[in-house]
């Protein structure tokens, strides 16, 4: 079923390619060889892609973040399933920090990262070779790859983010820094089928983050981007203290593995969401039974109800018997003592 997804894939990007004219065949075939160099190039190899790529001055630049000992995943044409490369190649995940004009946000392979947007917010990215050339960069640039509209099957697997963003503040006003730190790759689909390898964390002490120095302007609303950074870890720059003694920063972190369709696990909000969604399908489950429970319910009530109110009316209307009984009591009443003492004397 794998192998039929990815030749459909295959075959939209070759569509694709024709409606366009232009070419899609780096993107779905394997690279070419040194050998295919020295044969037909002279031995002359291409370029590499640099770590940071400036699109639009400004707007937007593309990051290649090296991927310290990340596994590599291998996408062949036809093939399945896809396969760990053993040893893994040197990889890099390519990260997209793009300026939106219409929102005045800063998002990353599509998604707001200044201002954040609420959690969960699930980012993916491409994982290439290091070796990854200044040609490929620039049509994966032209075609828009790492847009999330893109929706082209490649040979480059793509791995959802774990992350640390972090909002520093600078001394001068309206100016401050955006730092992305990788810490970890998920692949769902090999997590699903319980491979260690479907999750990996950046721990290496070399690992590098990226940090962004953005500008907003008030009026007009607007961002620009001074400068694209990647430095250690440990070089990241560092919040100043305000007067109050807290450090002028805001960090938010993400584990995909701590989410699922109902919210953080751990959390009541997430109990409540899946209460009520359970509930949900119950009612669902059931609605067919619902004409009947609307008619019979209220039908049950009913007679009950007339049940209750004739054994009340038996209670309360008198017989024929209760008539003679409450005659003879009150002739009974009539003769008290004083009238048999008075009826005696009459008699003497």
């Amino acid at each position: 079923m794998r192998a039929a997804l990815i030749a459909s894939l295959v075959a939209v990007a070759s569509a694709y390619r024709s409606w366009i004219g232009v070419d899609t065949r780096w993107a779905t075939h394997p690279d070419r060889t040194a050998q295919w160099y020295d044969e037909n190039a002279q031995g002359r190899l291409p370029e590499l892609a640099q770590s940071m790529t400036t699109v639009v001055a400004n707007k937007s630049s593309i990051v290649k973040l090296e991927c310290m000992g990340c596994p590599f995943r291998v996408r062949k044409l036809h093939a399945e399933p896809e396969e760990w490369q053993e040893p893994p190649q040197d990889s890099s995940l390519l990260l997209n920090f793009t300026i939106d004009a219409s929102t005045a946000a800063l998002l990353l392979n599509g998604q707001p990262v200044a201002a954040l947007a609420p959690m969960p917010l699930h980012i993916h990215a491409f994982q290439v070779n290091a070796n990854f050339t200044e040609m490929h960069m620039r049509k994966a640039i032209d075609l828009q790859m790492m847009d999330k509209s893109w929706n082209l099957g490649t040979k480059y697997g793509k791995f959802e983010l774990q992350y640390e963003h972090t909002v520093v503040a600078t001394r001068e006003p309206g100016k401050s820094w955006i730092q992305f730190d990788v810490t970890g790759i998920l692949y769902p689909y090999a997590m699903h089928k319980h491979d260690p390898k479907g999750y990996y964390e950046l721990q290496a002490g070399d690992q590098k983050l990226v940090q962004i120095l953005l500008r907003e302007k008030a009026e007009p609303h607007e961002l620009s981007i001074e400068d694209v950074q990647l430095v250690d870890r440990k070089d990241r720059a560092k919040p100043y203290a305000m007067p109050c003694g807290r450090l002028a920063m805001a960090q938010t972190t993400f584990k995909p593995l701590e989410w699922d369709d109902y919210g953080k696990i751990g959390t009541w909000s997430r109990w409540f969401n899946l209460l009520w969604d359970k509930t949900g399908e119950l009612f669902l489950e059931n609605l067919i039974y619902l004409p009947v429970v609307i008619v019979v319910v209220p039908a049950l009530v009913l007679l009950r109800w007339m049940t209750r109110r004739q054994q009340q009316q038996q209670v309360a209307l008198p017989t024929e018997n209760d008539a003679e009984a409450a005659l003879v009591d009150s002739e009974h009443q009539d003769t008290t003592p004083e009238a048999e003492y008075v009826d005696r004397e009459e008699k003497v």
